[in-house]
């Protein structure tokens, strides 16, 4: 017969072999390629910055970073649903885990179902129109959707989409009746403006500024407080005219629940080194958005605090299902 002290000190023992291996695992961490989710199609916004700081953690770990694209809630659930054992992320941004569950019916809740990192990036959007479209300013955009209401088509990368919302904030703002055509995903809304099926959109500015430069598009505001220092010439759109126009929204990286405390601390202190390597840096500003890390504490109050604000915005659009 066990002694009831032998037994507890086996269990014991045993918690405690267990602890340290645990604990020697996530030392180590990461052991093996990462996989990292991103709510949208190739060639979107949220594609371009989930492959920049991909790139950069699969440097910075010495592991490769590959990457699976699915469209908005079957990508966010197929994060939540993953092992918690770090070598799943998932992409969450300002539109797809803020906005997102007030303008669609969606079986996830942001603020209970994941696990926040760090964000890593801030982009504002863009208001852009066809090359070919005779406008050189927003006023001249909207004096022709003035004149003719109804007729010129509005992209977005689909419908409850952070583009999508700030397209229909505009809308409100400037008083126009335009046509919007949600397409499947970023990169399919902009390729429409280039070739005239829609005229013009509102969309991150990540992959929209080679656009611009070539030519294929026209700029002609954007949706932050400030100019971007890649577009000194073109104005905010308040400063064209719409004063308390805001739109701009973050990327961030989020886990599953579950996910062990040290490797969350180890992937937030990576992240907030490596958005500040230069290369990095130039990666980001090249696109038209910011490099900015968080602290996890700050990446959840900034989740919470966007969902309620996004969330009474939406009530205001009249876009809410909720």
């Amino acid at each position: 017969m066990k002694h009831p002290f032998m037994t507890a000190m086996t269990v014991a023992a045993a918690a405690l072999v267990g602890s340290m291996l645990a604990a020697g695992a996530q030392e180590s961490y990461p052991t093996k390629p990462i996989r990292l989710i991103v709510p949208e199609v190739p060639g979107s916004a949220a594609d371009l910055m989930g492959r920049i700081i991909g790139q950069r953690l699969g440097e910075a770990f010495g592991q490769s970073v590959t990457f699976e694209n699915l469209f908005l809630e079957v990508g966010i659930e197929k994060g939540i649903k993953s092992a918690p054992d770090g070598y799943t992320l998932i992409y969450g941004s300002s539109g797809n885990l803020a906005l997102l569950p007030h303008v669609q019916k969606v079986t996830f809740d942001p603020l209970k179902d994941l696990t926040p990192v760090a964000r890593f990036v801030i982009q504002p959007t863009l208001i852009a129109a066809n090359s070919a479209l005779p406008v050189k300013t927003l006023q001249d955009l909207v004096a022709m959707m003035k004149a003719s209401p109804g007729k010129l088509r509005m992209s977005t990368a689909g419908a409850g989409t952070a583009g999508h919302f700030a397209g229909e904030m505009f809308i409100k703002m400037a008083k126009v009746e335009p046509e919007v055509v949600n397409y499947k995903g970023g990169g399919p809304a902009i390729e429409a403006v280039v070739s005239g099926d829609s005229q013009w959109t509102v969309a991150p500015t990540g992959g929209r500024l080679p656009y611009v430069r070539s030519g294929k598009l026209k700029a002609l505001a954007v949706g932050g407080t400030a100019r971007l220092a890649m577009l000194p010439e073109v104005p905010t759109v308040a400063e064209a005219g719409y004063p308390g126009y805001d739109a701009v929204g973050w990327g961030a990286i989020f886990v599953p629940n579950g996910t062990p405390q040290p490797i969350i601390d180890k992937l937030n202190a990576t992240i907030a080194k490596v958005v500040t390597l230069p290369e990095a840096k130039k990666q980001f500003e090249e696109q038209g958005t910011e490099p900015a890390s968080s602290s996890q504490a700050e990446m959840a109050k900034l989740l919470r605090d966007e969902y309620a604000r996004l969330g009474q915005l939406a009530k205001t659009l009249g876009l809410s299902v909720n």
